[in-house]
């Protein structure tokens, strides 16, 4: 990536070093070449900073369908899941415990939450046994379909019903 209209990002640039404005320039352009490598990178970290950048451009976007597009790839990529989903690492910090306290919690140690944690494929086990300890439970599991569909499996009947 060399150069986005009147912004120069040099040839070793990689599009996370794009900002908002060459983000905005790219969705513009209107052309797939020029939109590949933030659709590949979306796909790859859908909830990355350049993910967040598209999205933020969007807000502001209204171009010829572009922003529609954009948005349903965005919603494809994070396999239907809202921006109010969270990651492991997240539900321990908004409950104000560091690795370590929530190692002590469970028995096990901070290095063994960090790995859990950042993890691509936990076992269903370590991860009820660290949403317990943080007072939580499961009840379902979201699985993404081929076509990148979302769906919810509901793992046992829970308290309401």
């Amino acid at each position: 990536m060399t150069a986005v209209r009147h912004l120069d990002y040099g040839a070793n640039a990689s599009i996370v070093d794009v900002g908002a404005a060459g983000i905005q320039a790219i969705l513009d352009g209107g052309e797939l070449d020029v939109w590949r490598p933030i659709l590949c990178h979306i796909q790859d970290h859908p909830w990355g900073a350049v993910a967040a950048r598209v999205e933020q451009v969007l807000d502001h976007l209204e171009s010829y369908g572009t922003a529609a597009a954009f948005r349903a790839w965005l919603r494809r990529c994070r396999g239907g899941m809202e921006s109010n989903t969270f990651t492991l690492a997240q539900c321990r910090s908004d409950q104000g415990l560091s690795q370590e306290q929530l190692g002590a919690l469970m028995g096990v140690s901070q290095a063994q939450i960090a790995r859990l944690e950042a993890s691509r494929n936990p076992t269903m086990g370590s991860v009820e046994r660290y949403l317990r300890a943080l007072a939580m439970r499961p009840v379902g599991v979201l699985a993404v379909t081929a076509d990148g569909q979302a769906v919810v499996v509901r793992l046992a009947a829970t308290d309401n019903g």
